[in-house]
């Protein structure tokens, strides 16, 4: 076993373990910068994990789309689901996420499968009683280099739609979608999200609002000193964002379910507080 610890520390000696829920999840470090990283755990998975319906989970056939570390999908199986199918782009990610279940006991029962642009394509044809995500969704002007996991054009709202389109074609009757993201608006509400499931969504939605936000001025702030792409592309979305009355972004859950068209809006009971733009709890080894 010594041999065996010797060898899991050098493996992970560059990388960073995350716990968060009793699970142990491997990612890379904020220091690796390359388009691949495979992002760390922040509050939005603690959000997604909080917000997970219990008993719908139970025996379900869930979908995964953008699998990422696997942390959501480790999570769906540890509270009961019978079996989840990941989809994900980043050839790197796909190696985190499968030695993540590994690592947490749950290998046996996820399927990894590649991710493709036209988001359902791997899936064609089949439904699934439990459709998860945690899309990208930051803020990204035009012409500007992004993480995988993160551009989503100018409101980070492009890989949402492409999802919410598709989402009642592969939602058996009876299942749930849930969705954790960003999603910019006013100071009170996440209007373009709402503007966005009005547009695609036929079913019933819940949208789950942290009580804390952050401004879209502080988001473009920060894009512009990862010096990322034009700096002028950055000030024109910031611009656009003034003009469209778009101040602030909220870390939402989003609930979905075939049937008579409703959409509410409401106040999440915990506050995930400014810690929602940090990196969730790392074990040092």
């Amino acid at each position: 076993m010594h041999a065996i610890d010797l060898l899991v520390r050098s493996a992970l000696a560059d990388k960073r373990l995350n716990v968060i829920d009793g699970l142990h999840v491997v990612t890379d470090r904020l220091d690796y910068r390359a388009i691949d990283q495979v992002f760390p755990l922040f509050a939005e998975q603690q959000f997604f994990l909080d917000e997970l319906l219990r008993d719908k989970i139970q025996g379900a056939e869930v979908l995964e789309i953008g699998l990422g570390s696997g942390v959501l999908s480790i999570g769906a199986l540890r509270a009961g689901a019978k079996r989840v199918t990941g989809l994900e782009i980043n050839p790197r990610a796909k190696i985190f996420a499968g030695f993540n279940a590994m690592m947490n006991g749950v290998a046996d029962n996820l399927a990894i499968l590649d991710g493709n642009e036209q988001i359902f394509r791997p899936v064609e044809g089949r439904t699934f009683d439990y459709i998860l995500s945690n899309p990208p969704f930051e803020p990204t002007p035009p012409g500007m280099a992004y993480f995988y996991h993160s551009a989503a054009g100018p409101y980070g709202l492009d890989f949402l739609a492409k999802l919410f389109r598709g989402l009642d074609a592969h939602l058996a009757d009876g299942g749930h979608a849930q969705i954790v993201t960003a999603a910019p608006g006013d100071a009170e509400e996440p209007t373009l999200l709402v503007e966005l499931a009005r547009t695609h969504l036929a079913g019933q939605t819940r949208i789950v609002r942290n009580a804390v936000t952050m401004t879209f001025d502080a988001i473009m702030d920060r894009l512009a000193a990862k010096d990322m792409g034009p700096v002028d592309a950055v000030d024109a979305l910031r611009e656009m964002a003034r003009r469209d009355g778009v101040t602030h972004l909220h870390l939402c859950v989003i609930h979905y379910e075939k049937g008579p068209r409703d959409l509410r809006v409401e106040t999440a009971k915990k506050i995930y507080d400014d810690i929602w733009d940090l990196p969730a709890t790392e074990i040092v080894l």
